[in-house]
Protein backbone atom coordinates (compact mmCIF):
# COMPACT_ATOMS: atom_id res chain seq x y z
CA UNK A 1 0.00 0.00 0.00
CA UNK A 2 1.57 3.26 -0.87
CA UNK A 3 2.73 5.94 1.62
CA UNK A 4 0.05 8.86 0.80
CA UNK A 5 1.04 12.48 2.28
CA UNK A 6 -2.73 13.73 1.69
CA UNK A 7 -6.04 12.21 2.12
CA UNK A 8 -9.12 13.27 0.00
CA UNK A 9 -10.43 15.47 2.84
CA UNK A 10 -7.43 17.41 2.83
CA UNK A 11 -8.39 18.03 -1.08
CA UNK A 12 -11.94 18.90 -0.41
CA UNK A 13 -10.85 21.38 2.00
CA UNK A 14 -9.17 23.69 -0.90
CA UNK A 15 -11.41 22.08 -3.68
CA UNK A 16 -14.86 20.73 -4.17
CA UNK A 17 -14.77 16.95 -4.43
CA UNK A 18 -18.14 15.04 -4.20
CA UNK A 19 -18.76 13.68 -0.81
CA UNK A 20 -20.37 9.91 -2.70
CA UNK A 21 -16.80 9.74 -4.23
CA UNK A 22 -15.53 6.74 -1.90
CA UNK A 23 -12.00 7.55 -0.09
CA UNK A 24 -10.30 4.82 -1.74
CA UNK A 25 -11.32 5.15 -5.21
CA UNK A 26 -9.95 8.75 -4.35
CA UNK A 27 -6.68 7.83 -3.18
CA UNK A 28 -5.61 6.36 -6.60
CA UNK A 29 -5.53 9.95 -7.90
CA UNK A 30 -3.49 10.90 -4.94
CA UNK A 31 -1.32 8.12 -5.36
CA UNK A 32 -0.67 8.95 -9.72
CA UNK A 33 -0.40 12.53 -8.32
CA UNK A 34 2.14 11.47 -5.94
CA UNK A 35 4.22 9.70 -8.54
CA UNK A 36 3.65 11.12 -11.72
CA UNK A 37 2.87 14.68 -10.97
CA UNK A 38 4.82 15.59 -8.12
CA UNK A 39 8.22 13.22 -7.32
CA UNK A 40 9.38 14.17 -10.86
CA UNK A 41 9.92 17.62 -9.86
CA UNK A 42 11.95 16.39 -6.29
CA UNK A 43 15.49 14.74 -6.75
CA UNK A 44 14.65 10.62 -5.52
CA UNK A 45 16.30 11.12 -1.97
CA UNK A 46 14.02 13.73 -0.62
CA UNK A 47 11.42 12.30 -2.37
CA UNK A 48 11.59 9.25 -0.28
CA UNK A 49 12.94 10.94 3.22
CA UNK A 50 9.96 12.89 2.72
CA UNK A 51 7.48 9.88 2.47
CA UNK A 52 9.88 8.45 6.00
CA UNK A 53 9.62 11.84 7.66
CA UNK A 54 6.42 13.22 7.02
CA UNK A 55 5.55 13.20 10.71
CA UNK A 56 9.28 15.25 11.77
CA UNK A 57 8.36 18.83 13.08
CA UNK A 58 10.36 20.48 9.68
CA UNK A 59 8.50 18.60 6.98
CA UNK A 60 4.95 18.67 8.74
CA UNK A 61 5.53 22.06 8.52
CA UNK A 62 6.83 21.79 4.61
CA UNK A 63 3.55 19.49 3.68
CA UNK A 64 1.16 22.11 5.45
CA UNK A 65 2.07 25.61 4.62
CA UNK A 66 2.39 28.51 6.25
CA UNK A 67 4.23 31.52 7.01
CA UNK A 68 8.24 31.85 7.77
CA UNK A 69 10.52 34.28 7.89
CA UNK A 70 13.72 35.05 5.42
CA UNK A 71 15.87 38.23 5.78
CA UNK A 72 13.59 40.32 7.77
CA UNK A 73 10.54 39.84 5.53
CA UNK A 74 7.63 37.14 6.32
CA UNK A 75 6.76 34.96 3.45
CA UNK A 76 4.07 32.65 2.84
CA UNK A 77 3.71 29.27 0.59
CA UNK A 78 0.66 26.97 0.59
CA UNK A 79 2.47 23.51 1.41
CA UNK A 80 3.48 19.97 -0.31
CA UNK A 81 -0.58 18.85 0.67
CA UNK A 82 -1.94 21.75 -1.52
CA UNK A 83 0.24 21.00 -4.53
CA UNK A 84 -0.74 17.53 -4.24
CA UNK A 85 -4.45 18.41 -4.05
CA UNK A 86 -4.37 20.27 -7.33
CA UNK A 87 -2.39 17.65 -9.14
CA UNK A 88 -4.93 15.05 -7.34
CA UNK A 89 -7.49 17.14 -7.90
CA UNK A 90 -6.77 17.71 -11.62
CA UNK A 91 -6.57 14.11 -11.93
CA UNK A 92 -9.86 13.14 -10.65
CA UNK A 93 -11.80 15.49 -12.76
CA UNK A 94 -10.44 14.48 -15.83
CA UNK A 95 -11.30 10.79 -15.04
CA UNK A 96 -13.79 10.86 -12.56
CA UNK A 97 -16.84 10.44 -15.00
CA UNK A 98 -15.55 7.83 -16.93
CA UNK A 99 -17.01 4.68 -15.44
CA UNK A 100 -16.19 0.93 -15.70
CA UNK A 101 -18.93 -1.55 -16.72
CA UNK A 102 -19.29 -4.83 -18.08
CA UNK A 103 -19.90 -2.99 -21.51
CA UNK A 104 -16.91 -0.99 -21.78
CA UNK A 105 -16.08 2.55 -20.19
CA UNK A 106 -19.09 5.12 -20.06
CA UNK A 107 -20.39 8.12 -18.81
CA UNK A 108 -23.25 8.36 -16.85
CA UNK A 109 -26.08 10.69 -17.06
CA UNK A 110 -29.39 12.00 -15.34
CA UNK A 111 -32.11 13.83 -16.49
CA UNK A 112 -31.46 16.49 -14.09
CA UNK A 113 -27.58 17.02 -15.45
CA UNK A 114 -25.35 16.87 -18.04
CA UNK A 115 -21.44 16.20 -17.96
CA UNK A 116 -18.51 18.18 -18.48
CA UNK A 117 -17.49 17.86 -22.60
CA UNK A 118 -13.61 16.64 -22.40
CA UNK A 119 -12.63 19.89 -23.82
CA UNK A 120 -13.50 20.79 -21.01
CA UNK A 121 -12.30 18.46 -18.45
CA UNK A 122 -9.11 18.96 -20.57
CA UNK A 123 -9.15 22.67 -19.79
CA UNK A 124 -9.51 22.57 -16.35
CA UNK A 125 -7.00 19.95 -16.01
CA UNK A 126 -4.42 21.80 -17.29
CA UNK A 127 -5.76 25.06 -15.66
CA UNK A 128 -5.14 22.95 -11.99
CA UNK A 129 -1.65 21.55 -12.91
CA UNK A 130 -0.70 25.30 -14.00
CA UNK A 131 -1.43 26.12 -10.47
CA UNK A 132 -0.04 23.47 -8.48
CA UNK A 133 3.21 23.80 -10.24
CA UNK A 134 3.14 27.63 -9.46
CA UNK A 135 2.73 26.70 -5.92
CA UNK A 136 5.74 23.99 -6.11
CA UNK A 137 8.06 27.09 -7.26
CA UNK A 138 7.11 28.65 -3.39
CA UNK A 139 7.48 25.11 -1.74
CA UNK A 140 10.71 25.17 -3.72
CA UNK A 141 11.86 28.25 -2.10
CA UNK A 142 10.84 27.76 1.41
CA UNK A 143 12.90 24.45 1.13
CA UNK A 144 15.80 26.28 -0.11
CA UNK A 145 15.31 29.03 1.91
CA UNK A 146 15.50 26.49 4.80
CA UNK A 147 17.84 24.07 3.24
CA UNK A 148 19.44 22.66 6.51
CA UNK A 149 15.84 21.09 7.20
CA UNK A 150 16.03 19.14 4.44
CA UNK A 151 19.85 18.18 3.37
CA UNK A 152 18.29 15.51 1.09
CA UNK A 153 16.96 18.29 -1.78
CA UNK A 154 20.30 18.90 -3.02
CA UNK A 155 21.59 15.03 -3.40
CA UNK A 156 21.35 15.73 -6.89
CA UNK A 157 20.92 18.02 -9.41
CA UNK A 158 17.46 16.52 -10.17
CA UNK A 159 15.84 19.01 -7.93
CA UNK A 160 14.47 21.61 -10.12
CA UNK A 161 10.42 22.31 -11.41
CA UNK A 162 10.16 20.39 -14.39
CA UNK A 163 7.99 23.14 -16.79
CA UNK A 164 7.40 20.67 -19.60
CA UNK A 165 7.54 16.71 -20.08
CA UNK A 166 10.10 15.80 -22.97
CA UNK A 167 10.16 11.98 -23.19
CA UNK A 168 12.75 10.59 -25.64
CA UNK A 169 12.88 7.39 -27.45
CA UNK A 170 15.55 5.08 -28.71
CA UNK A 171 14.97 2.35 -31.55
CA UNK A 172 16.28 -0.93 -30.06
CA UNK A 173 18.03 -2.24 -33.47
Amino acid sequence: MPILLINKAKVAEKLQVAIGYSDMEFNAFINEAQEFDFKPLVQEDFYFDLLAKKADAPYVELIDGGNYDYKGRTYNFQGIATVLSYFAFARFKLNSSAVSTSHGFVVKTTPNSEPLSLAERKNDYYEKQRQANLMMEDVVKFIQRNITDYPSWNASQNCNSVTSNGFKTKVIQ
